[in-house]
């Protein structure tokens, strides 16, 4: 019986390519992740209380970007927290309050009121987190609206 051999199986390239465009996407998502984290870690490197507020409340706003929340860049920091308050039912008075003594307040006070703005904001925002869906909070930690290219 010559002449009847049995083929070789056939290669699958499929899983491999698979396989690459999941390696690819979530390379794409770790790169967008670590370029928001390095920016936010920039605008805090200034020891300027009055800079500190004003990163703090650029943060906020992007968080809200990312949520899909619109804003405009000139809204004031009561503005911002009413617009959570209104979206997410969320109180953001505290932070509000302590984002504009660090940014409007004395200067003795502004180091104190930016500090406290910082832990104002971090509360804040888990707050936020607790009440969005898991895949709101992946959405939103992968999205570039914050990057200004959505």
């Amino acid at each position: 019986m010559r002449g009847l051999h049995v083929p070789p199986p056939a290669e699958h390239h499929a899983p491999s390519l698979l396989f690459f465009l999941l390696l690819l996407a979530a390379g794409v998502a770790v790169v967008i992740v670590v370029l928001k984290l390095a920016r936010r870690k920039i605008r805090y490197l200034s020891r300027d209380p009055r800079r500190i507020a004003s990163a703090c409340a650029q943060e906020l706003a992007e968080f809200l970007q990312d949520q899909r929340v619109p804003s405009s860049r000139a809204v004031t920091l009561h503005e911002l927290g009413a617009t959570i308050a209104e979206r997410f039912g969320v109180d953001a008075g505290p932070f509000a309050r302590a984002a504009a003594a660090a940014r409007y307040g004395p200067q003795p006070e502004a180091r104190a009121a930016s500090r406290r703005a910082r832990v104002e904001l971090r509360e804040l925002k888990r707050k936020l987190r607790r009440g969005l869906f898991v895949l709101d909070r992946a959405r939103g930690l992968v999205s570039v609206r914050s990057l200004g290219l959505g």
